[in-house]
């Protein structure tokens, strides 16, 4: 086979009709090829152009989630500044709740001592009635 010439080798002409007894014509398969590679070009046009259009689309939903963020940012600074103003207000909640439940102590002694003094009135009470009731008639009738 290396004597021979590779006109004369069949299956080995690319142009011509010699090319393979089994196969198509070379040309109409490169005419056909490039028409594949002609559709595919047009595929990848058009996926480019819906890509382009997705990229539009999430440059606008990431510029409105941006929005929403700035919008959250300031609602949270201002219910940072609403928090810091009631804990203001709950500091002196608890400054006069304190201050209450040491008013609430001073009554209950001032109420522990009055009753002291309520049981030492009954127990001068007492005593006068016994020193009344041991006093003759006369001086008890003079007043």
């Amino acid at each position: 086979m290396a004597d021979r010439d590779a006109r004369t080798v069949p299956g080995q002409n690319v142009g011509g009709r010699g090319y393979g007894d089994d196969m198509p014509d070379a040309n109409t398969r490169i005419d056909s090829l490039r028409e594949d590679m002609r559709v595919i070009g047009d595929m990848v046009l058009d996926l480019q152009v819906k890509v382009s259009g997705h990229d539009r689309r999430f440059d606008q939903i990431d510029a409105h989630l941006a929005e929403h963020g700035s919008r959250f940012d300031a609602v949270d600074a201002r219910l940072d500044r609403i928090q810091g103003r009631l804990d203001a207000h709950d500091a002196r909640f608890d400054a006069v709740d304190a201050r209450l439940d040491r008013i609430d102590g001073r009554l209950d002694a001032h109420d522990a001592r009055f009753d002291a003094h309520d049981a030492r009135f009954d127990h001068i009470d007492a005593q006068l009635a016994e020193i009344l009731a041991r006093l003759p008639q006369r001086s008890r009738s003079r007043r």
